[in-house]
Order: structure tokens, then C-alpha cells, then sequence
């Protein structure tokens, strides 16, 4: 595996001195898009509010967010790294985002990473910034070797019916897009 995903951004040095963030090209749509580093949990952290309240109703089954933010910098900058976020900026300005964790899978015997969330401001819709966070988190479950990137998107924008169960859990109805990486499909055939 590649060390750029396997280290913290903000842990990585050149010879030009410490490496914040790493960026990919700058879109025809002028969208760069920028792997979060600690420097940028503000500005995630707002996307997220934005997106928790654009989805409300679609994420009662889930409860409210926990409120500490301690985990959340744990999974992307304490290694063993297990969550990567990506912001797509527009003239410096964050206007979407994208996460993902690792999974694995007993059936395939593989890693996977799960698309976790991505959330682009309506006022910059469309924009080409959902296709380049997608590409994003395509690229890296390319790097990291995992067999294929799962996204699950809720059906429609309705929540799916509650079902009493002990602890509260909820089944929630969606469609699982699977991503083949070239892994998965040398793997495969």
C-alpha cells in the first residue's frame, strides 16, 4: 500500500517542510479537491452539520450525531488511519465532501472501503464536484488494494419503516452501488 493513505496528512514532511494537504488537479470546473488534514476539521465539521440537517429526516433511524468530535480525528489522523475525508473546493471555498472506512468482507475474503458520505451544498449543484469526490474515493480503494468501493444511498429521501428490536436498532432500504477496482477484478477475472 502506498504510504500517502497510510499516514496522516499532517504528519508527512518534504524537503520543502511539512505537507498539509494533499490536492488533486484542479477540475475544467475549477473543483480541487483536497484530502482533509487536521488544519481543515473546522471546515468539515460545518459540511457535516449542513448535510445532518439536509438529511434529517433520512437519518432519524440513526439517532443524533454524537456531539465529540474526538473519534471522528482519531479514524483520520491517528494511525492506524481507519476513516479518509476529502473536501471539493471551489475559489478556496469548501462546497462538498466525501468520507470513507475500511470494511472487509468474509464472503469475498477482502478489504473494501465503504463511501461512508458525501454531501455537496445545493447551491453547487450540479457542479461536477460529486463526480470528483466519487473518482476521489474510487482512486483510493484502488491504492489501498481493496476489492471495491461500496457506496449505500438511501431509497428515495424516506427513512425506512421502524422496527421494534432490543437496543433500537433500524433496517434502513438501500441500494448498494459496488465499485470494481482493478484488485477486485484481477481477483475475480
Amino acid at each position: 500500500m502506498p504510504p500517502s493513505l497510510l499516514e496522516p496528512v499532517d504528519s508527512r514532511a518534504s524537503a520543502a517542510g511539512p505537507r498539509h494537504a494533499e490536492t488533486a488537479a484542479v477540475s475544467p470546473a475549477g473543483l480541487r479537491i483536497t484530502r482533509v488534514g487536521r488544519m481543515h476539521a473546522p471546515m468539515l465539521m460545518a459540511l457535516c452539520a449542513e448535510h445532518a440537517a439536509e438529511a434529517a429526516f433520512e437519518r432519524r433511524a440513526y439517532g443524533p450525531a454524537n456531539g465529540n468530535v474526538l473519534e471522528l480525528m482519531e479514524a483520520l489522523f491517528e494511525p492506524p488511519l481507519r476513516a479518509w475525508a476529502w473536501l471539493a473546493e471551489r475559489d478556496g471555498e469548501a462546497v462538498g465532501y466525501a468520507s470513507v472506512t475500511a470494511g472487509f468482507s468474509m464472503l469475498e475474503r477482502a478489504y473494501y472501503l465503504n463511501l461512508e458520505s458525501m454531501f455537496v451544498r445545493a447551491d453547487a449543484r450540479p457542479s461536477g464536484a460529486v463526480a470528483a469526490l466519487l473518482a476521489q474515493a474510487r482512486r483510493a480503494a484502488a491504492e489501498l488494494g481493496c476489492s471495491n468501493l461500496r457506496w449505500q444511498v438511501p431509497i428515495g429521501r424516506a427513512a425506512a419503516a421502524q422496527i421494534e428490536l432490543p437496543g433500537h436498532p433500524a433496517a434502513i432500504g438501500v441500494v448498494q452501488y459496488v465499485f470494481p477496482t482493478a484488485a477486485g477484478v484481477d481477483a475475480h477475472g
